[in-house]
C-alpha cells in the first residue's frame, strides 16, 4: 500500500524522535545541505536531481534504506549512469556518513574511535563547560595577574609614612638645691631672722 505525503511526513518525524542525537544533528545540519548542494553543482545535477539525492541521503540516515544500497536508489531514482551513481553515494558517504560513523564510536568510547579536531579555543571552551581544569598554557597569564597584584601592594606599602618614634627617656640625676643654714626642722620660714639662702623668701631691701 502506498503511502500518502501526509503519512511520509508522518513517518519521518516519528522516527526522526527516536534517531540518536548526532544523526539528528546531520540531518538539520545546515553544513551538510551545503556540501550536498555543491557536489550537486559539480556534478551538474539539475534542480529536481539534487532534491531526490537529498532524499536518498536522508532515508538512508534515519534507516530506511541500508546505506550499500544508496548507489543503486541513486542510480534509479536520478537516473544517472552506475559510474556517476557510484561516485555520488562514494562522496555521500565520505562527507555524510563517515563524519557521523567517527561521532557515533566517540560517543560510544569506541576504541579505534578518532579524536575530533579541535581548536585550542574549542578545548578551552569544552573544559570550561564541562567543569574541568584549565589547560597549563593559561597558568602564565595567571601568574603574571598574581606578580601585579604583589606588585601593588608593596607599592601601596611604600607610600605609608614610618610612625613617629618614642622620645629618649631622660639619663641624667636631677640634683636638688643645698639646704639653707637657716633652716631648721619644724620652724616656719616667716620667724627665721636669716633669710640669705632661704628660696621661699626674700631679703629686705
Amino acid at each position: 500500500m502506498k503511502m500518502t505525503q501526509d503519512e511520509l511526513n508522518a513517518k519521518l518525524k516519528e522516527r526522526f524522535k527516536e534517531l540518536p542525537k548526532v544523526l539528528q544533528d546531520a540531518i538539520t545540519s545546515t553544513d551538510i545541505q551545503k556540501q550536498l548542494r555543491e557536489l550537486a553543482d559539480t556534478n551538474k545535477l539539475h534542480l529536481d536531481q539534487w532534491q531526490l539525492l537529498e532524499n536518498e541521503v536522508l532515508l538512508t540516515l534515519m534507516g530506511f534504506q541500508p546505506p550499500e544500497e544508496l548507489a543503486d536508489n541513486i542510480k534509479a531514482d536520478l537516473d544517472v549512469t552506475q559510474e556517476m551513481a557510484q561516485d555520488l553515494a562514494s562522496n555521500v558517504s565520505r562527507i555524510v556518513f563517515q563524519p557521523v560513523r567517527e561521532q557515533l564510536e566517540r560517543e560510544l568510547e569506541h576504541p579505534d574511535a578518532r579524536a575530533a579536531d579541535t581548536t585550542g579555543v574549542e578545548d578551552v571552551r569544552s573544559q570550561v563547560l564541562g567543569e574541568q581544569p584549565v589547560a597549563s598554557s593559561l597558568e602564565p597569564e595567571a601568574s603574571t595577574n598574581a606578580e601585579s597584584a604583589t606588585s601593588y601592594k608593596l607599592q601601596a606599602t611604600s607610600f605609608v609614612a614610618p610612625a613617629t618614634p618614642p622620645s629618649t627617656s631622660p639619663t641624667g640625676k636631677i640634683e636638688r638645691a643645698p639646704v639653707s643654714a637657716a633652716y631648721k626642722a619644724g620652724e616656719a620660714s616667716t620667724v627665721r631672722k636669716s633669710v640669705e639662702d632661704d628660696p621661699y623668701r626674700e631679703p629686705p631691701q
